[in-house]
């Protein structure tokens, strides 16, 4: 009986644990994710506005069945929710009047962050949140050399994700 339950203790901590990759983030797990890219190379940053607070207690949640690899606080904290080599459940519905339809799933090429924002997602975001996604984005464009950064609402368009006042020309520049 002890071998049994020190196994399920191993295969639990397997099953559960990962690297984190970005140094400065608070790791907290995500329980949405596939492991795994499906053998498709990360090509693409992916910038959310959250559209209100309380995402990494949403992502965590059992029935919201969405994630992302990274989540900005406004105060500057970074929280990392599934490790780079797994797949988060960010980008949602390819849209038909998107450039990347019929392109295999986003999720799996994708690396994802959502900026906390208001829930319109227009708000001046403070620059301490600024900062922090700029080293953030940083430091993941050194590690994915000629990796594209895109904005949620161009693989779902017409939703306003990040939405506006959202500074992509920051991010971009890194």
């Amino acid at each position: 009986m002890r071998s049994i339950a020190l196994l399920l203790c191993i295969a639990v901590g397997y099953i559960h644990s990962w690297t984190i990759d970005y140094l400065p983030a608070k790791q907290v797990s995500s329980p949405h994710f596939n492991r795994g890219r499906s053998g498709q190379a990360i090509t693409c940053l992916t910038l959310h506005g959250t559209a209100g607070g309380g995402t990494v207690s949403w992502f965590q949640n059992p029935s919201s069945k969405v994630s992302a690899h990274y989540v900005v606080e406004q105060d500057g904290t970074v929280v990392q929710m599934v490790s780079e080599d797994d797949t988060a459940w960010h980008n949602g519905v390819v849209t038909t009047n998107s450039a990347f339809y019929g392109r295999p799933n986003p999720n799996l090429w994708c690396i994802g962050i959502e900026f906390v924002r208001n829930t319109q997602n227009n708000n001046i975001m403070p620059e301490v949140q600024l900062a922090a996604g700029v080293r953030l984005v940083g430091d993941i464009k050194r590690r994915y050399r000629g990796i594209n950064i895109y904005t949620h609402d161009q693989f779902n368009v017409g939703r306003t994700c990040p939405g506006p006042n959202f500074p992509l020309a920051r991010f971009q520049n890194a």
